[in-house]
């Protein structure tokens, strides 16, 4: 018999973020998501600001987010500390602990976080029975490793209003993928000194650079939710074209498009 497809009406609602991720891409039959379930069986809490990993640790398991966000950074010896990205419901935190278990940053828990565990053995099991999984979970690490790339272009080459226009998009979009946006609006738990240790700024630079934006009417925070006014704009200001977040996504597309 062959696997129907996943319902993509209001029972899609409860679906875990990593599903709604994959499901972007295309639509799930029942046998995928039935083992991308089972690797949410095994759940845990994490409270705010409790670090998850700490650097040169060594771990043998991978956490799925679910609810909350929380951060990878890297302490350096004058105190300072750098910011390298972002977790948001539906991304993995040490996606790679099967074949580099010694990890060489920190994540800590920015938010209250709702995480399911995971044993990395499990993807054998999971590529294995439905190959198709693997290519979203390439997918998926693709994407991580070009938003990488892009911090790297931001914090090296950007000036602070286009990096903070930059980041901003990003989230925006990532966020959206998994249903966590709100028209143009989504909620944004970082602080301002946060954000300064993700953008290489200080704190007095990040607070003036927000203000710009919201002076030319470009975003709102309002309590830890923000809007994005003048979208366009803003990917004019930002030099932000997102593709690398949409390749593959282009790729199934077109393919249906044949």
């Amino acid at each position: 018999m062959e696997d129907s497809k996943l319902p993509d009406s209001s029972s899609s609602e409860i679906l875990p973020p990593l599903l709604k991720k994959f499901g972007y891409l295309q639509a799930l039959n029942v046998a995928e998501a039935e083992l991308l379930l089972k690797m949410h069986a095994s759940k845990k809490v994490i409270t705010k600001g409790k670090v998850i990993l700490r650097q040169e640790d060594i771990h043998k398991s991978s956490f799925i987010v679910t609810h909350g966000w929380a951060y990878r950074y890297s302490d350096l010896y004058d105190g300072s500390r750098q910011v390298i990205n972002y977790y948001l419901p539906g991304d993995i935190i040490s996606p790679f602990a099967l074949v580099m278990p010694k990890v060489n940053y920190s994540v800590a828990a920015l938010t209250g976080l709702r995480v399911s565990v995971y044993k990395p053995e499990y993807l054998m099991e999971l590529f294995s029975t439905q190959p198709r999984l693997g290519l979203f979970y390439a997918w998926m690490l693709g994407r991580e490793d070009s938003t990488m790339a892009e911090q790297i272009v931001r914090i090296g080459r950007r000036s602070a209003y286009k990096r903070t226009a930059h980041l901003l998009l990003e989230l925006y979009h990532r966020l959206k993928i998994v249903g966590l946006t709100d028209n143009r609006s989504f909620y944004l738990p970082i602080t301002q000194s946060l954000l300064a240790d993700t953008l290489g700024l200080s704190v007095v630079h990040m607070n003036r650079t927000l203000y710009k934006l919201r002076l030319e009417n470009l975003i709102r925070i309002r309590s830890h939710k923000i809007s994005l006014l003048n979208l366009e704009r803003l990917k004019e200001v930002a030099e932000y074209k997102g593709t690398y977040l949409e390749q593959m996504k282009n790729i199934f597309e077109s393919k249906n498009s044949l």
